[in-house]
């Protein structure tokens, strides 16, 4: 697995938008690695996550994930070993209004110089953004 320069796994190629509502479709591209690298690795369970900020607690809520019908991951591989994770949130009825953001999770295969292959966790985070009724 290899990065664009200046580039780091989990590293966001096209933000989402600002605001979306009810009905829209939710979009980020992360810097991605082969996600069988990642099914090798049983240490995460999920390959993305969509979550909703809550004042209370001031803190982070899973409401979504990679099982969820909502949300869709899509791998492309590229050349030269890189490659690019565009995840997708149809935003369903019924979703509360509030502030979300959208997680990946993945493993990338670096192999140091006469050695294995060792496989290295990363994440990557959307911005947050709005889900409006207007």
């Amino acid at each position: 697995d290899r990065v664009p320069v200046n580039k780091t796994f989990g590293d966001v190629l096209q933000e989402v938008r600002q605001q979306y509502r009810v009905g829209e479709v939710a979009e980020v591209t992360f810097v991605g690695a082969n996600p069988r690298t990642s099914a090798e690795n049983a240490t995460e369970h999920n390959f993305l996550t969509v979550e909703r900020y809550t004042n209370i607690s001031d803190s982070w809520h899973v409401v979504q994930n990679d099982a969820s019908w909502d949300t869709r991951f899509y791998w492309t591989k590229g050349y030269f070993g890189r490659s690019n994770v565009t995840i997708e949130w149809h935003i369903p009825p019924g979703t509360e209004l509030g502030v979300y953001r959208i997680r990946y999770f993945g493993h990338y295969r670096k192999k140091p110089p006469k050695s294995h292959a060792v496989s290295i966790p990363f994440e990557g985070t959307s911005s947050a953004f709005e889900i409006t009724s207007l």
